[in-house]
C-alpha cells in the first residue's frame, strides 16, 4: 500500500519513490542492451529484445523492488508503461550520455567501440549507485520491511541489476555500496545539510547495516 512514510518523515508519495527507483532501472536496461550487443552500432541495439530476453530476471528484480518500497500495483505499473520498450523506443546517444553522466563530450562518438564501452562502464557504475540510493531511500522512508530485512533485499536487488549489465563479480555489491556511500551520503549527512535529523539517523542506521552485510 502507498499509504505514507514511516513516522518522523515528511510525506512522500509512493509514486514519487517509485520514480526514484525506476529511473536508474530504466537506465540499467538501456545500458545492458548496449553491453549485450558487444558495443556494436546503436541502430542494431533492441531495448525491447533485451527486456524480452531477460523478462524472468527482471520480474524477480521487480518483485524485490516492490517489497522494499511496499509499492502498489498502480505504482509498479509505471515501470512498464513508461519504460519505452513497448513503444519501440530506440537507444540513442543522448540517452546514453545522460545515463553515463556526460563522461563524453556532446555529441558522443558512439561509432567508436572504445567510447561506447567507456559510456556503458561509467553508466553502469552511476546507475547502480543511484539505484542503491533510491532503494535505501524507499526502505528508510517507508519503514518496511524494516532494518532487519531490508538491507538483504537491497543487496539482492543491486546484484540482480548488475546481472542485467553482465556484471557478476563477487564484489559487485561491495563496490556499489562504496560508490553510493561516497557519492550520496556526505551531502545528506553533513551537519549543515537540510535533511531532517530523523532522516539522517535512519540513513546512518541503514548504511551501517549495509556495511555489516557487505563491506568486509
Amino acid at each position: 500500500m502507498d499509504d505514507g512514510p514511516a513516522e518522523g518523515y515528511a510525506p512522500i508519495s509512493g509514486t514519487g519513490l517509485g520514480y526514484d527507483v525506476f529511473a536508474p532501472l530504466w537506465g540499467i536496461l538501456e545500458l545492458g542492451a548496449v553491453a549485450a550487443s558487444g558495443s556494436g552500432p546503436l541502430e542494431f541495439v533492441s531495448l525491447a529484445g533485451f527486456v524480452a530476453g531477460h523478462r524472468d530476471e527482471l520480474d524477480r528484480l521487480l518483485a524485490v523492488v516492490r517489497d522494499i518500497g511496499d509499492f502498489s500495483a498502480e505504482t509498479m505499473a509505471i515501470f512498464e508503461q513508461q519504460g519505452g520498450w513497448t513503444d519501440g523506443r530506440a537507444v540513442t546517444p543522448e540517452y546514453l550520455l545522460m545515463y553515463s553522466g556526460c563522461i563524453e563530450a556532446y555529441p558522443p562518438a558512439v561509432g567508436d567501440p572504445l567510447v561506447l564501452r567507456r559510456m556503458v562502464r561509467m553508466g553502469s557504475d552511476l546507475q547502480l549507485a543511484t539505484l542503491m540510493h533510491a532503494l535505501v531511500g524507499a526502505a528508510v522512508v517507508r519503514g518496511r520491511p524494516g532494518l532487519a530485512a531490508a538491507p538483504e533485499l537491497v543487496v539482492g536487488a543491486v546484484r540482480a541489476a548488475g546481472s542485467l549489465l553482465a556484471l557478476d563479480s563477487d564484489h559487485l555489491a561491495s563496490d556499489v555500496f562504496r560508490m553510493w556511500r561516497v557519492k550520496f551520503l556526505p551531502d545528506i549527512l553533513r551537519p549543515d545539510a537540510p535533511t531532517r535529523e530523523g532522516a539522517k539517523a535512519g540513513l546512518r542506521q541503514f548504511a551501517h547495516a549495509l556495511e555489516a552485510r557487505i563491506d568486509r
